[in-house]
Parts: C-alpha cells; sequence; structure tokens
C-alpha cells in the first residue's frame, strides 16, 4: 500500500526555486535605467530576490523603493525568465515588470539604496545590454521588445 503523505511532508519534499524580479525603466529618450552594484561586477537593472510570502508584484515594487527610492503605482509584466541550476544556485523563475518612462522630474528624484548599490545611469539600450550580468543579457532584450509590442515574452535560460 502505498503511504499517505500529511501536507506538510509532501510540501518538504517539493523542488525549491529562487524567484526574483527585474524592472525595467526608460527615461523621456527611451534609455534603460541601470544600476551598479558594490557587491559584484557589473550592472544590473532593479529588482532582487523575493521573500518569503510575497508575490512577485510586491516583490518588484519593494526592491524598486528600496533600490532607487520610488513609488512607481503600476508595473507591468513583460516577461518570466527561466535559469536553469547553476552551481550552488537552485533553478530560478525571474518576473520582469516594466515601469514605464521616468519624466526628467521623476529620474531626479532616485535616491539609490547605497548598501547595494554606488551608480546608476541611463543608457541607449544596445549599449546597456552587455553592461548586465549574463542572465539580464539574455532575457532583457526579449523583454524590450515585448514592452514595444505590448506583449509577454517567456525565455529559457
Amino acid at each position: 500500500m502505498t503511504k499517505k503523505y500529511t501536507d506538510a511532508e509532501y510540501a518538504a519534499m517539493l523542488p525549491k526555486k529562487q524567484v526574483g524580479t527585474a524592472v525595467l525603466f526608460f527615461n523621456t529618450k527611451g534609455e534603460l535605467l541601470i544600476v551598479k552594484p558594490n557587491y559584484k561586477d557589473g550592472w544590473l537593472v532593479p529588482g532582487g530576490s523575493a521573500d518569503a510570502d510575497e508575490s512577485p508584484l510586491q516583490c518588484a515594487a519593494r526592491e524598486t523603493q528600496e533600490e532607487i527610492g520610488l513609488d512607481i503605482p503600476t508595473l507591468q509584466l513583460v516577461g518570466v525568465c527561466y535559469g536553469h541550476k547553476k552551481g550552488v544556485f537552485t533553478d530560478s523563475l525571474k518576473f520582469v515588470f516594466c515601469g514605464g518612462i521616468l519624466s526628467d522630474e521623476t529620474s531626479t528624484k532616485i535616491r539609490l539604496q547605497t548598501e547595494e548599490l554606488e551608480e546608476y545611469r541611463f543608457a541607449p539600450v544596445e549599449e546597456a545590454i552587455p553592461l548586465l550580468s549574463s542572465s539580464l543579457q539574455k532575457c532583457v532584450p526579449q523583454c524590450v521588445d515585448a514592452v514595444k509590442n505590448n506583449t509577454v515574452a517567456y525565455i529559457e535560460q
């Protein structure tokens, strides 16, 4: 006879995935906002890992507020990136949102979270992509296209 598991026993057997977010912001020239972390090489876009019991949308809003000091009321899903297990890291899902075009006035209100970030700038998308982490280099171009086409991209890395 097959053992029947309690919900807790069954849940403990399920695989775990890391869930994170990335948020794309553009300026009035169409340039992408990128941020330079102080804890690793390369550039990123605002975003990060979801906390326990936090939805991807809540994570994106929280990380945007924490990292660049902006409360953006509307974030639109533009992509989901699946990353395979790599070294010590489990496989992952990254939900990519678009925060829209920041006006020149709003851009002046950006305040970096200095515990994690040392710099930000807007760069033309084609110049920003090679500066990003390898996982973002693989998913951001398709997500930028999704923004332009008002669709949602799915990317497996």
